[in-house]
């Protein structure tokens, strides 16, 4: 039996998972922008909203929850699956991601980016901004935990 790579600390399957997570949220993204109703539109929104208000601990599960809605918004279970089994694996890593001031701000900028995109129904644009959000917090999240060298990202 091999070992548990959701435990693993090797820099590429870190990577791996990260990017997998990425392309597959970009997709839920892209179809969010498609097929999301009106009435989810503006719970997304509100959401974002709540978001920003929210305490550092708050802000963590609260972002999470962001990634969880647009998955449930592209009303595809197999897809939303997918990211949700990343993400779990991946859990381990979150208690080090960054929550600063800097870092809110920049993904508040991108949470916000992302509703517009996703509520304007643009696809290209939702996708773009779901991949530059996570290929961003895997840096941050992989350099803080001091599991990724430079050379790899």
């Amino acid at each position: 039996m091999s070992p548990d790579p959701s435990r693993s600390t090797d820099p590429t399957a870190l990577l791996d998972q990260f990017e997998a997570l990425g392309e597959i949220s970009a997709l839920c993204a892209t179809l969010a922008a498609r097929r999301a109703p009106l009435a989810e539109m503006q719970a997304l929104e509100d959401l974002v909203n709540r978001i920003e208000e929210a305490d550092p601990h708050a802000f963590r599960q609260a972002s999470l929850d962001l990634h969880d809605r647009i998955c449930r918004l592209t009303k595809n279970a197999e897809l939303g699956g997918l990211a949700a089994g990343l993400r779990t694996r991946l859990a381990p890593l979150w208690p080090v991601w960054p929550v600063g001031d800097d870092r809110r701000q920049r993904a508040m900028h991108e949470y916000r980016a992302l509703a517009e995109a996703i509520c304007d129904r643009d696809e290209d644009q939702a996708a773009i901004v779901m991949r530059g959000h996570l290929r961003a917090l895997s840096r941050e999240v992989l350099f803080t935990a001091g599991v990724c060298p430079t050379d790899l990202v």
